[in-house]
């Protein structure tokens, strides 16, 4: 079935009367959306509105699209203040690693449904050149900024009891 503009009313309702009527393809076929690097640190969540499927997935600084649920309705590409999202097909050259990307963080990410504030810096970061270095995949970084791992042990517990 085809779709007009914005027409998220007649998705949803083809979603809700099955796979039969739904624009899904085999895996062989699909062309997901993917967000590209304009994203990082802009994090606008605008396009996860309108998206009748949630197929989006939220990390600290980053939205990705998870490429088995995303049914190509192409709504989130025109809500993207950033301009951010693009078909498969369309991935700016040089910027074919965010295919990959989408897929794996996707797996890790919750997923995300509702439009959120950006963050107070997302104006600034928009069309800022070679973001990746600035990606925030949500590892645990403590180590890395040197905090005190004696908490892990339970150690900051402990010493909380005997000040108490």
């Amino acid at each position: 079935m085809a779709y007009m503009g914005s027409d998220l009313t007649a998705i949803k309702a083809d979603l809700r009367r099955g796979p039969q009527t739904t624009s899904r393809r085999s895996a062989s076929t699909r062309m997901a959306h993917i967000v590209t690097e304009n994203c990082i640190k802009c994090k606008y969540t605008d396009c996860v509105e309108v998206c009748p499927v949630d197929c989006f997935h939220e990390g600290p600084n980053f939205l990705v699209i998870d490429p088995d649920e995303c049914i190509d309705c192409t709504l989130c590409v025109a809500e993207c203040p950033a301009h951010a999202i693009f078909p498969e097909e369309d991935v700016p050259a040089g910027q074919e690693s965010f295919i990959r990307l989408n897929a794996d963080l996707a797996r890790r990410w919750p997923v995300i449904a509702l439009k959120k504030t950006p963050p107070p810096d997302a104006q600034a970061w928009d069309g800022v050149p070679n973001k990746l270095a600035h990606l925030d995949r949500g590892e645990d970084r403590r180590e890395d900024r040197g905090e005190d791992r004696g908490k892990d042990r339970g150690e900051g517990v402990e010493h909380a009891r005997r000040i108490a």
